[in-house]
């Protein structure tokens, strides 16, 4: 999922650093508190964290995509 919205093209190079951070932190922890996306590690790019790199609508997707990632691992987990 997340693979798919770097590979739309359209993305700056802070933006693609995020979510691959974004994909990191998931590959160590399984799940990604939304609020996380606020706090370090996410804030080194820009300290506002994900509304500092992403405009509002970007945020809401990524959120989105966040979401859908921890929902799949919450049904692998039950």
């Amino acid at each position: 999922m997340l693979h798919s919205f770097i590979q739309t093209g359209s993305l700056k190079a802070d933006q693609m650093t995020f979510i691959n951070n974004i994909i990191s932190y998931l590959t160590q922890n399984d799940m990604i508190d939304n609020d996380m996306l606020f706090k370090p590690p996410f804030t080194h790019i820009h300290q506002d964290g994900l509304l500092g790199v992403f405009d509002d609508i970007g945020a809401k997707k990524v959120i989105q995509l966040v979401s859908a990632v921890n929902e799949n691992a919450l049904v692998k987990v039950g």
